[in-house]
């Protein structure tokens, strides 16, 4: 996901804050997280809305909604199983999980932490 992307994102889910933290103190601390994120200038905010993103367990979930994948094998959609694409940052590795989880992934060749393929 390109940081323009994530900035998009960001956007989107600082929107929809007050549905998805219900709690005042945890939902100001997102809000001023993703102003920080938001604010860095163009090229550096990369890292910081992707944690921010992952910072709030609601907000993973409303993004897991929106990024499940269903992953069939060419020319057979009624082989199809529902997952989640994880692909490295350094493009070497990529793994498709059945059941998303809020774990970190990660690559056993570098140990980069995997980012979920957008599409």
């Amino acid at each position: 996901m390109t940081e323009e992307e994530l900035r998009g994102l960001a956007e989107q889910i600082r929107a929809e804050l007050p549905a998805l933290i219900h709690d005042l103190h945890e939902r100001t601390r997102v809000e001023r997280d993703l102003a920080q994120a938001l604010g860095r200038p163009s090229g550096t905010a990369a890292e910081a809305l992707k944690a921010t993103l992952r910072s709030n367990e609601a907000i993973q979930e409303r993004l897991e909604d929106d990024h499940d994948r269903i992953v069939v094998q060419a020319g057979d959609p009624t082989a199809a199983l529902i997952g989640v694409l994880y692909i490295c940052p350094k493009q070497d590795y990529s793994v498709v999980r059945e059941v998303p989880t809020d774990e970190v992934q990660l690559c056993p060749h570098d140990g980069s932490v995997l980012d979920r393929y957008q599409g």
